[in-house]
């Protein structure tokens, strides 16, 4: 695998075996195997006529008869993504709903965010640091990330849940003022640099909410000055009031789309999970070309498909992929790469052994 690389979670890449019909019709009652049968495996080389006399394509005898997996890789560099949690006492009790789940929000916040690290730990640099770091309004900024930024995190994660419980109050500004601190202290990553501050409740531990409310703005405006964005995550429900959300959510350049509100409200586990799926995966922004771990055996005689469809090979890289810039990297060119920088493909898969169509 290159240094780098990341996969892209919602593209499902590998090798697809393609039945006999797609190679070429076979008689009624084909046996793959059987003697007196022609199956895929067996097709030659060369062209042959089919039943009504036609030319059937030529295939390779390999065509239909492909089941390896192969390994795909995003070229795209990852970015790097701290979570900013609050584990202020109010994360211990339920999310106030009907009917009622008893289940503590940071249980729920722990079993979302092991899930998402977990999923795209590859592609992105987690982090987590907490506020508060005692049990009041103390944010050390020694102590406060606890998972430092780095590609495979997500067993780090899972102890910092397993060692910490929530308590103490919400000192929401001192929390990002350590999540910047954080990223003065180690090198820009050119691939971007962002905070998902996530919180069950309005900041306080200053002289009064609104001192407190102004101060997380500021402390999310400075981030973005330092060209660190802000995600905002209102979990919980109840104790959100939504202002200060909104406020931040706009000052982290990264407002929800579609908004008001700006910020994301999740007020059950499955929106939590939503949230987080929006969140991580539009930083993952897809590339169009991709590493392949293994040469195809004929290269000629690959067929391509985004979400299912044919895609033609363009040699003069206009409409459609081809080889580039070396024969290890499958890159899309024209709308065809529109639709994956989109997101709007969910599966791409080459066939060995398969001739696609060419335009170019």
């Amino acid at each position: 695998m290159l240094v780098g690389m990341r996969t892209l979670p919602w593209l499902t890449v590998g090798v697809v075996g393609l039945v006999a019909a797609a190679c070429g019709p076979t008689t009624p009652g084909d046996n793959p195997g059987d003697d007196d049968d022609t199956d895929a495996s067996e097709l030659a080389i060369d062209a042959n006529p089919g039943p009504d006399g036609e030319t059937l394509p030529e295939v390779d005898a390999s065509c239909g008869n492909q089941s390896q997996d192969i390994a795909v890789e995003n070229l795209g560099d990852p970015p790097d993504l701290l979570i900013v949690l609050d584990r202020s006492g109010s994360m211990s009790g339920p999310i106030p709903m009907f009917p009622p789940n008893f289940t503590p929000k940071w249980n729920i916040m722990r079993d979302a965010l092991n899930a998402s690290v977990n999923q795209r730990q590859n592609q992105i640099r987690f982090g987590l640091a907490e506020f508060p770091t005692n049990d009041d309004c103390a944010v050390a900024t020694s102590t406060a990330v606890r998972v430092p930024l780095d590609l495979g995190q997500a067993p780090e994660v899972m102890q910092y849940f397993a060692t910490r419980s929530p308590n103490g109050n919400t000192p929401a500004a001192a929390g990002l003022q350590a999540a910047l601190a954080h990223y003065h202290s180690i090198p820009a990553n050119p691939a971007g640099r962002y905070v998902l501050f996530a919180t069950d409740g309005e900041p306080n531990c200053e002289v009064d909410e609104a001192t407190a409310a102004a101060s997380t703005v500021t402390a999310v405006r400075d981030l973005a000055n330092a060209g660190v964005k802000t995600f905002v995550l209102g979990f919980g429900g109840a104790f959100v009031t939504g202002t200060v959300l909104n406020d931040a959510a706009q000052a982290g350049q990264v407002p929800r789309p579609g908004g008001p509100p700006y910020y994301y409200a999740a007020n059950s586990a499955t929106e939590l999970s939503a949230a987080l799926q929006a969140i991580a995966g539009g930083l993952i922004v897809p590339t169009c070309s991709y590493h392949l771990a293994t040469t195809p055996p004929v290269p000629e005689d690959v067929t391509v498909t985004l979400g299912g469809n044919p895609v033609p090979r363009s040699t003069l890289h206009t409409e459609g992929w081809d080889y580039h810039p070396d024969a290890m990297t499958i890159t899309f060119f024209g709308s065809y790469c529109d639709q994956i920088t989109a997101g709007a493909v969910g599966n791409v898969a080459f066939s060995y052994g398969c001739p696609g169509p060419v335009i170019d």
